[in-house]
């Protein structure tokens, strides 16, 4: 189990600033504040081109973020994973996960029916 503390560990310090960067973009973009420098610097997840051809993203970059994007996955499940072993209550740690799971549901079944 201590090799896969040191996988999530190294991966999340690894990832954190981009993790970190599309959260941000994502709070702007769900806000819709749409500057021309928050629009410019949306096109590096997005990959689209303005106007003159030019873009932010690149192959490199996009690569980065698929192999970003795996280890978020594998990084999310190891820390559940360490919150049933290591956590002081279990209990705690599988009403959080439900509650991740059914306050959105909820959420998105209350806009579907409206």
């Amino acid at each position: 189990m201590q090799k896969l503390r040191l996988v999530h560990l190294y991966l999340g310090c690894l990832f954190a600033p981009l993790l970190l960067f599309f959260a941000i973009s994502g709070i702007w973009q769900t806000l819709g504040l749409h500057s021309l420098f928050l629009r410019k610097l949306s096109t590096i997840h997005t990959a689209a081109r303005w106007k003159d051809g030019s873009e932010l993203s690149s192959f490199s970059l996009r690569l980065f973020v698929i192999v970003m994007a795996v280890s978020f996955i594998v990084t999310t499940l190891l820390g559940i994973v360490m919150a049933f072993k290591f956590g002081r209550s279990r209990k705690a740690a599988f009403y959080c996960l439900a509650l991740g799971v059914i306050i959105p549901s909820v959420l998105i079944l209350l806009r579907a029916f409206r």
